[in-house]
């Protein structure tokens, strides 16, 4: 797969006008099941992360950063969660995310895209909180509690990622 910006934009906003919903309102849905531990939900399951990464798969990247880049806003506008700071943790993570999970795509890695670029991404997202502090924690707890919580979404992902590349039409080279 060659890495290209060539894309049809009108079909790409198409796109991302039905795929963007999905990704505000899944994450919503997922939510409404009550706390563990006094842990959100989300923070286990990880369901902000789904939609960006099929669509990845399915609709090329710029589809998928739309739903990473605006999904958290738009969750954040309808409910008030995550808090503002974390929002803004999030919304770096999620495009993180997206744009490592494009390169990963791209390599022998493609199996194991999903929950390696989660992984780099939420390292990314760790360091930069000693030069932002958006949130009152420490990076390494952030980080290392961060992973620990979302093992259960780390391997969801790693089984979205899989089935995604086996059942779901690929964009390749239409990066």
């Amino acid at each position: 797969m060659q890495f290209s910006l060539k894309t049809d934009y009108p079909s790409a906003l198409k796109t991302a006008a039905w795929v963007l919903p999905i990704a505000i309102v899944f994450p919503i849905i997922v939510h409404l099941a009550p706390p563990y531990n006094g842990i959100p939900i989300g923070a286990y399951l990880l369901p902000m992360f789904y939609i960006p990464l099929v669509a990845l798969i399915a609709y090329r990247l710029p589809v998928a950063l739309i739903a990473a880049a605006l999904s958290p806003f738009f969750n954040f506008f309808l409910t008030g969660n995550p808090n503002w700071g974390f929002m803004g943790i999030l919304t770096g993570e999620l495009v993180i995310f997206t744009l490592l999970a494009n390169l990963l795509l791209q390599g022998k890695l493609r199996w194991i895209a999903a929950p390696t670029a989660y992984i780099g991404a939420k390292v990314i997202s760790s360091t930069s909180l000693l030069l932002f502090p958006f949130v009152e924690t420490s990076p390494f707890l952030f980080f290392s509690s961060s992973l620990v919580n979302a093992t259960t979404g780390i391997l969801i992902l790693l089984v979205i990622n899989i089935l995604s590349l086996k059942y779901l039409p690929s964009q390749k080279g239409a990066n």
